[in-house]
């Protein structure tokens, strides 16, 4: 019996195939972002009625006094102490958990990544990396052809190399050496 090895059972698959695979997994991923979307629209909705029935907030005043202290957020001062607010404990988050709050949200997280890709395809940028692709790819085109004399170097002496093992002016050849110091 014939054994197949596990390569054999692959079978190509189009470029078409691929792409339209690509798109379906997208949106079906696009698909799951908008219902997200929709029930956190939902909930803050649905949070908004119940805060519609507790007491507006005061309005903050336009001008702070001029005995007011302002106090940096991650200093640990009397301010960052707990407060009972009608019964209950709140602790006032640090900026570090606020601005970590912030940039874990799906909505924050999205919008970074979109600004990202528009900056990338931005003309600009395109020119840019094309100029450093360009400058790189010239840099070790001319280090690989730098290798190559190199190596042509080394294989082949040149007709300098053939004349330094040449005797000096004035000195006979080893040939002649030899002769003259047995005739002597």
């Amino acid at each position: 019996m014939i054994e197949r090895s596990a390569a054999s059972n692959l079978v190509p698959v189009p470029t078409d195939v691929v792409l339209l695979s690509v798109t379906a997994l997208l949106a079906v991923l696009a698909l799951a972002a908008a219902v997200v979307a929709v029930r956190a629209a939902r909930r803050s909705t649905e949070s908004g009625r119940t805060e519609a029935t507790a007491p507006p907030p005061a309005a903050a005043p336009d001008r702070l006094p001029a005995a007011t202290m302002l106090v940096p957020l991650d200093d640990d001062n009397e301010w960052r102490k707990p407060l009972h607010v009608n019964g209950r404990v709140v602790v006032p988050p640090t900026s570090q958990q606020v601005v970590g709050t912030a940039l874990s949200r799906p909505q924050v997280r999205l919008a970074i990544v979109l600004h990202g890709l528009t900056y990338a395809l931005r003309a600009e940028s395109r020119d840019r990396i094309t100029a450093l692709m360009r400058r790189e790819y010239r840099r070790r085109r001319s280090e690989r052809l730098a290798a190559g004399r190199r190596a042509i170097r080394a294989a082949q002496p040149s007709s300098a190399d053939a004349w330094m093992s040449e005797s000096w002016i004035g000195e006979l050849p080893a040939k002649q050496r030899s002769k003259t110091s047995v005739e002597s």
